[in-house]
């Protein structure tokens, strides 16, 4: 049968398990699953196999990667390191809009979540400005900066899945970031002249120096231990052993660590447990969605519904945005995008960088009610529904949309 009226309802399902029931991602998405291979045809005996792979191939590539930068951010957290770094960014920007943009758009990449950098950053941040206007302004500019180097650069969750899955660059997975990087500063600095134009002028103002915009080096140390041993093993071929982000984000970990008090050592590792083995099971049921749909005739039916209608270099945009409109997370999306279009030879056809960008375009999209980091960023701003749509919803639509036409630009150029 044709498996698109399967995919329909596992949409749908998703949707009013996530939203009407709450019930947790791994259990959605392992349920939906079975429904899915059951709709879809696939021979009963191989559902359960394809699954558990799908699952444990998700856990081979990220459950390093997510338990060293989750385990990072929350021992920085208990050792009270993060103030630290948000003084020496303000240090540096003095500005309240400027350093919240910065914080966010640094942090969210090398702690390998954006959700987890933000909820780290806000209760500094609102620290920043009296106003409580003002200080909304601050919480979005973070939560959105976090979100679009999250998306955008490698070695974030969501270019790493998706360079991973459809094994693109091998070797050299840094060169994506030539033109993502570029593209994710450019988005950037639209948002900081959106929210600047919504903002008086006053709430740039710096409150008096305290003496906490000194730079504190011992914060930056994780950060700094990662950058060093993934520059080496790219320069020197010898030590190209170092540039494993595994193994880099593994002694960001022992230095985080060692830097920190014994008794806020013992507590960040607690948490960071827990947070990073809820993350881990989210995405393994990601996992095991995208591979029970790529074991399906689902990639072959949307290759054949979209000639004629749409070109097959939209393709991978098209898809990731309905995953990200049915499930919300950005991660789930990449992996689930390119383990299905890892078996249409036509989408693989197209420039891998191009191909990137728009399954990370894609991402971006329909960021509603859905994503839980729109419910987080509800509670924590104190917004109305509407504002978070329109500080946090559109921005990333807007940065969806720029970076699909980088895309397409890349696909036409090179």
């Amino acid at each position: 049968m044709n498996t698109l009226i399967p995919f329909a309802l596992a949409l749908l399902v998703i949707t009013v398990a996530s939203l009407r029931y709450r019930l947790p991602p791994f259990l959605t998405l392992i349920g939906t699953s079975v429904l899915f291979g059951l709709l879809a045809g696939i021979p009963v005996e191989t559902i359960v196999p394809t699954i558990t792979g799908g699952a444990g191939r998700i856990f081979s590539v990220l459950g390093v990667v997510i338990f060293c930068g989750v385990g990072i951010a929350q021992v920085l957290r208990e050792g009270g390191l993060v103030a630290d770094i948000v003084a020496s960014i303000r240090g540096l920007v003095r500005r309240p809009l400027l350093t919240a943009g910065t914080a966010g758009y640094l942090l969210s990449v090398p702690l390998m979540c954006g959700i987890t950098s933000f909820v780290i950053l806000a209760p500094i941040l609102t620290h920043l400005h009296t106003d409580r206007q003002a200080a909304r302004t601050l919480l979005y500019c973070a939560g959105v900066a976090g979100m679009v180097s999250y998306v955008l650069l490698y070695p974030a969750l969501v270019v790493y899945s998706t360079t991973t899955t459809l094994g693109l660059f091998p070797g050299r997975p840094w060169e994506i970031n030539l033109i993502a990087l570029p593209v994710s500063l450019l988005i950037l600095a639209g948002l900081l002249l959106l929210l600047r134009s919504r903002t008086q002028p006053s709430t740039e103002s710096a409150p008096p120096d305290t003496g906490t915009s000194e730079w504190k080096r011992r914060a930056w140390l994780p950060f700094i231990v990662i950058v060093l041993m993934l520059a080496i093993g790219s320069l020197v071929p010898s030590l190209h052993v170092l540039a494993d982000i595994n193994l880099a984000l593994l002694a960001g970990l022992f230095c985080a660590l060692a830097i920190v008090p014994p008794d806020a050592r013992e507590r960040g590792f607690a948490r960071g447990t827990k947070n990073a083995g809820i993350i881990i099971f989210d995405l393994a049921g990601a996992g095991a969605f995208g591979s029970i749909i790529a074991a399906s005739a689902f990639p072959a039916d949307v290759a054949a519904q979209v000639q004629g209608i749409l070109p097959i270099t939209l393709l991978p945009f098209v898809i990731a945005a309905l995953m990200q409109a049915a499930q919300g997370s950005r991660v789930v999306t990449a992996t689930v995008t390119s383990t299905i279009l890892a078996t249409i030879p036509a989408a693989l056809a197209i420039n891998p960088l191009a191909l990137v960008l728009m399954i990370s375009a894609g991402a971006f999209m329909f960021s509603y009610v859905s994503d839980p980091f729109f419910w987080v960023l509800k509670r924590v701003t104190g917004d109305e529904f509407s504002g978070v749509v329109r500080n946090y919803t559109l921005p990333l639509s807007a940065a969806g949309l720029v970076t699909l036409a980088v895309a397409l630009i890349v696909e036409i150029m090179l």
